[in-house]
């Protein structure tokens, strides 16, 4: 059963399950942010990076959803696009 907490949260009783994901999220947005945004990418911590894209469910669909979106904006109008294109036709076919 779920309940609402005095934050206005919802809280069910799965918590200690939530409690060890939003953990390992924390561990795995802050080895991303180093070893992407200041290169440190030492093979203990590419090892625990890949570690947790296992355990938390990610794959490269998900990872490159940008990058995906942005190539079947390419394909649908079959040219090169800049990027201030590409938002823009994305706010086109959303608003569709």
């Amino acid at each position: 059963m779920a309940e609402i907490n005095e934050f206005g949260e919802i809280v069910r009783d799965s918590e200690p399950q939530r409690i060890e994901n939003d953990a390992l999220w924390r561990e795995y947005q802050q080895l991303e942010y180093e070893i992407f945004s200041h290169g440190e990418r030492s093979p203990e911590k590419l090892a625990r990076f890949q570690e947790l894209e296992k355990q938390l469910g990610l794959d490269e669909k998900k990872k490159n959803a940008f990058i995906n979106a942005k190539n079947k904006l390419r394909a649908s109008v079959g040219q090169n696009m800049t990027v201030t294109q590409i938002l823009s036709a994305g706010k086109e076919q959303q608003n569709d």
